[in-house]
């Protein structure tokens, strides 16, 4: 896999477009922090994911569930956002209604997928940081298999490992290689993010793209 090609053409379809890759983000973050407060869980995937969090006695059983439920649904919404980025990198448009006509379609099949991916990783990281790792890569386009073809819900996590066979090492490398940018943007305090999400975003979306030419 050309890593160097693909983050040049994501550098390059970002241009100009940077506005309408972001605002459906910032309008399901919003939504997700609504959400967050009404069922009183502070939440990020590190709360579900990290070995610590997990068996810490601080942290009760109920919120460890609402962080895993609610994950799952932002989950679903973000199939809607995946075909929105997914259409714009093959077809060079943006069309919102994707969003809601995705979502409608596939919801369910977007929550048995979410469900399960949530779980399994889960249970990797409580056994121990490697097998979670490996398990995020293996699963990590398990949403773009439900939005993109016809695969069911638990089918997509068996699509994902078939597809990411031989390339989890590619692809974490190529995750890590955005460490440099991530790490500028926090030190620019968050404003290198408007440029960087976007950028982040499209690459992984070519990479999926590349990847499923190959396989």
């Amino acid at each position: 896999m050309d890593r160097k090609e693909i983050k040049e053409l994501a550098k390059k379809k970002i241009k100009g477009n940077i506005w309408n890759i972001l605002w459906p983000l910032l309008v399901i973050g919003v939504l997700q922090s609504i959400i967050s407060s009404l069922i009183g869980a502070n939440i990020s995937y590190s709360n579900i994911t990290s070995l610590e969090e997990l068996g810490s006695i601080t942290v009760p059983s109920s919120t460890v569930v609402k962080s895993t439920l609610l994950n799952i649904l932002v989950g679903v919404v973000s199939g809607g956002y995946t075909k929105y980025i997914l259409d714009f990198v093959r077809n060079g448009k943006f069309d919102t209604n994707t969003i809601i006509e995705t979502i409608k379609e596939k919801w369910l099949n977007l929550l048995i997928a979410e469900t399960l991916v949530s779980i399994i990783v889960a249970v990797g990281f409580a056994l121990f940081v490697i097998p979670g790792i490996i398990l995020t890569l293996a699963y990590a386009f398990v949403t773009y298999l439900v939005i993109d073809t016809d695969v069911s819900g638990s089918d997509s996590l068996k699509k994902s490992r078939e597809m990411m066979k031989g390339y989890k090492w590619d692809f974490l490398v190529f995750c890590l290689s955005f460490l440099g940018w991530i790490i500028l943007g926090v030190l620019t305090l968050g404003i290198l993010f408007i440029w960087v999400v976007p950028y982040m975003m499209i690459a992984g979306t070519l990479y999926y793209e590349k990847l499923k030419e190959l396989k």
